[in-house]
């Protein structure tokens, strides 16, 4: 931060930093075994919305090097516009590293474009019977926490069960510290 920012106040976005998502390749294994969440098949990325055209060339250059990529994996790309105004690039595919690559992919394409700022997490769907949980990774923290909707209409999550799968997934995943930074994401279309 430079003095000028200092003294008008301003602060500056952190990078994104996009290595933690790796982490998800090898943590997949204690989900799965240990504690019965399933791949759901879906990933996204979700940016800050703009409408600059530095902005909009580096998501479309980035939309078309994730979905040859897509492609190549028998994997599919969505770009959407959620009710928030906020952009998503979905992808769908079985295999969960796919979905890892990909999404790790996206976030360094658009932070190597220099529009890294715009990032603001990656989400990804798992599944237990009829639960559903995404594991969210913040790009501004490099840090992931879970979130386990119960009741979407009356926006109740199972905070419990957050905090349960944090605690035994600590040593698998750069977790956020802040309970406060735990967003819920209602209405996600991952």
């Amino acid at each position: 931060m430079s003095l000028w920012d200092a003294l008008l106040g301003r602060t500056r976005v952190p990078p994104a930093r996009t290595e933690p998502l790796f982490a998800l390749s090898t943590a997949i294994i204690t989900l799965e075994s240990e504690l019965g969440w399933q791949p759901g098949g879906r990933a996204g990325v979700v940016l800050r919305p703009g409408e600059d055209s530095f902005f909009a060339g580096a998501r479309e250059e980035t939309e078309e090097l994730v979905s040859l990529a897509a492609r190549e994996m028998e994997g599919t790309l969505e770009s959407k516009k959620d009710e928030y105004g906020y952009q998503w690039l979905i992808f769908a595919d079985r295999d969960w590293e796919d979905l890892v690559a990909l999404a790790h992919m996206a976030g360094q394409n658009f932070k190597d474009k220099g529009a890294g700022d715009r990032l603001l997490a990656a989400v990804f769907k798992l599944q237990k019977k009829d639960q559903v949980l995404y594991l969210i990774f913040s790009y501004k923290r490099g840090a992931f926490y879970p979130f386990i909707p119960v009741d979407e209409r009356n926006k109740k999550r199972d905070n419990a069960g957050e905090m349960r799968l944090a605690a035994l997934m600590e040593k698998e995943l750069p977790w956020e510290k802040d309970l406060t930074r735990w967003y819920p994401l209602w209405g996600c279309p991952v």
